[in-house]
């Protein structure tokens, strides 16, 4: 989050003398006295986020942006910011409006290409990328933020090739944040390669350039996170803790990043602090009544934060969703959830308002009832591109996807939880329903055992189903021939969601084997970007493979694979991750290839087994997304 205005001092002190010297290339004297002041404000406001003082900064900030408006430097460094503010929709806009103002800004550029690969657009990241090493070769941020693209996408040679530009610049004209930053897209680079003991050395060897700076130590706490080492995760976090200041920006980036490695010590810390410096902020209490009930086993706070983020925020969804789980699933008594929120809402109304000026009450059951819609139009629509019938809603299986996502949140800090314990539930926690999703199912009197779930946290219910759909065991419910219903629930708490899909198949019959991607489609995506349990990938090898290649069979056939291939238009065979047709994959066979495709590339595919005691041979051809013009 912090790291916003580092480089946005980088970028706009270009062709200006500033203190700050972050861009690696000699200064020149201000063009005017606006130059200037915008010069030493952007100093300013680096010092004060490398000093954690989030709140001087923005309002730093603040000033800048109103003396240069117009200005394409200045509406790329509102990008930045609100990209590292977790704003993309708007850090998009920004970031467009400033290339558009001019594109000749190699800066604009380099930012554009950020936000685009922060926002997994990484066919327009690598075009803006391009275009700002075009306009600025001597600029190590386009070299940089290049860099990650290209290695986010799997062109992991020519990352090598922009880090190391960017390494010659930066040797000429050192600075703290530069160095930092050029050792944070080594550490991406050895992340992306299946690296984590490397990836987590340079994120060392950043902090090291840049100790003071709290961002740098929650780059290697997501490290040690990464590389499975949770409890050296929550270590370094809560050394952290001592030199954090009275910062309400960089106390609340600290504690979500406490949440995301599941550290109650420090959640608890800082999330107190937060609530001592903002009583009244809705976003802090209802963090606060998060860590409440997982981290402290204490449901009335909890209930009395999420009130209090109510009456702060009558349209606070969040709090009022928290209310009606705890009443529905630990208290069992789903009236008095209802009657808190109309009571926190009440009391939230200044004296003297009509109660006709009441605002419309928050509905939690409308939220997720909408985005179960939402969530069964994208199924449906992966389904008809593989030539399968659409499926439906079943309340029930809503009510136990529902219900299990909130369980999650309630038992947040508890190993059982983690990796894969995220599918059962342990008797005598709160919101205990039952062990299995087959047994969940059951308890919401769905009147079968034959169910399946796939679990992510992506913040919305499209996405949700884009990242099942694009990976490999998750996309195996969707595409069985015999899935009949679904549910859908979701529960989210500022940076942290959780989105669970419960499917309900039938008794298994002969079916067609179902291909994906399907015969003849197009604008296939070339890349997978490997963040799967189970892990399809084999530890140590690279996370951005070739986009995944299915054929899901009924399950009550019987089959045996002979070979599974894919062929590139030249007739070469690709290096793949194999697996069988097994009770483990749902009876789909899949290939992964090992490297990305190649983007407008026409692909063969062509497997070959017996089922049922038969011959079954098939072949198609699939066509890759362009890539970037």
């Amino acid at each position: 989050m912090v790291i916003r205005v580092a480089a946005l001092s980088a970028m706009l002190c270009v062709g200006c003398a500033s203190a700050s010297g972050l861009t690696g290339t000699p200064s020149a004297p201000p063009a005017s006295p606006d130059a200037a002041r915008i010069a030493t404000g952007l100093a300013a406001a680096a010092a004060d986020m490398y000093a954690n003082d989030d709140d001087a900064a923005g309002k730093a900030f603040s000033g800048l942006l109103v003396a240069a408006p117009q200005s394409a430097s200045v509406r790329a460094a509102h990008a930045l910011l609100l990209n590292y503010d977790g704003n993309g929709g708007a850090a998009a806009q920004e970031a467009a409006a400033a290339v558009a103002l001019d594109p000749r800004d190699g800066d604009a550029q380099a930012v554009l290409c950020r936000v685009d690969d922060w926002a997994g657009n990484i066919v327009g990241a690598i075009a803006a990328g391009n275009a700002a090493v075009a306009v600025d070769a001597n600029a190590p941020l386009g070299h940089l933020f290049l860099a990650e693209a290209l290695s986010d996408s799997g062109e992991t040679t020519q990352a090598r090739v922009q880090i190391a530009a960017a390494s010659a610049l930066i040797l000429a004209h050192p600075t703290a944040y530069l160095s930092a930053e050029l050792q944070r897209e080594e550490a991406n680079l050895d992340s992306d390669l299946g690296d984590n003991a490397s990836a987590l050395k340079a994120f060392q060897a950043a902090l090291a350039a840049q100790p003071l700076w709290l961002y740098r130590t929650t780059e290697v706490v997501n490290a040690e996170l990464i590389g499975g080492d949770s409890a050296a995760a929550r270590a370094t976090l809560d050394a952290a803790l001592a030199q954090t200041p009275d910062d309400l920006g960089v106390i609340d980036g600290l504690a979500n990043d406490a949440l995301l490695v599941s550290d109650a010590k420090a959640a608890s810390a800082l999330w107190g602090r937060a609530l001592a410096l903002a009583p009244h902020d809705p976003a802090v209490l209802d963090a606060a009544g998060e860590v409440a009930v997982a981290a402290n086993d204490d449901l009335n706070g909890g209930v009395a934060d999420f009130e209090a983020a109510l009456r702060a925020d009558p349209f606070d969804g969040e709090a009022a969703a928290f209310l009606m789980a705890i009443a529905t699933d630990i208290e069992h008594n789903p009236q008095a959830g209802r009657q808190e929120i109309v009571d926190a809402v009440l009391a939230g109304i200044p004296a003297g308002v009509a109660p006709r000026r009441i605002p419309v009450l928050p509905d939690p059951a409308a939220t997720v009832a909408r985005d179960a819609t939402i969530a069964l139009a994208a199924v449906n629509a992966a389904r008809a591109a593989a030539g399968l019938a659409p499926v439906h809603l079943d309340p029930r299986l809503s009510a136990s996807a529902l219900s299990h996502s909130f369980y999650w949140f309630f038992n947040y800090f508890a190993p059982s939880v983690s990796g894969l314990g995220i599918h059962r539930e342990t008797q005598g926690n709160p919101g205990y329903t039952a062990v299995y999703p087959w047994t969940r199912a059951l308890a919401f009197d769905y009147p079968s055992q034959r169910i399946g779930e796939d679990i992510t946290h992506s913040g919305a219910p499209d996405t949700a189903v884009a990242q099942w759909v694009n990976s490999v065991f998750h996309r195996f419910a969707i595409m069985r021939p015999d899935l009949r219903v679904i549910g859908y629930g979701e529960a989210s708490l500022g940076s942290v969601s959780m989105e669970d899909m419960e499917f309900g198949f039938a008794i298994a019959s002969p079916a067609a084997p179902v291909l994906y991607p399907a015969a003849g489609a197009t604008r296939v995506p070339a890349i997978f970007v490997d963040n799967e349990l189970p892990d399809p990938v084999p530890p140590g090898r690279p996370r951005t493979t070739g986009y995944p290649v299915t054929v899901t069979f009924s399950g009550g056939d019987r089959v045996s694979m002979h070979a599974f291939t894919l062929t590139s238009s030249s007739g070469a065979l690709l290096a793949a991750y194999v697996l069988s047709p097994s009770a483990s994959t749902e009876n789909s066979a899949s290939l992964l290839p090992v490297a990305p495709l190649v983007t407008g590339a026409v692909y063969a595919a062509r497997i070959s087994a017996t089922v049922n005691g038969s011959a079954y041979i098939r072949a198609w051809t699939f066509t890759v997304a362009p890539g970037p013009p």
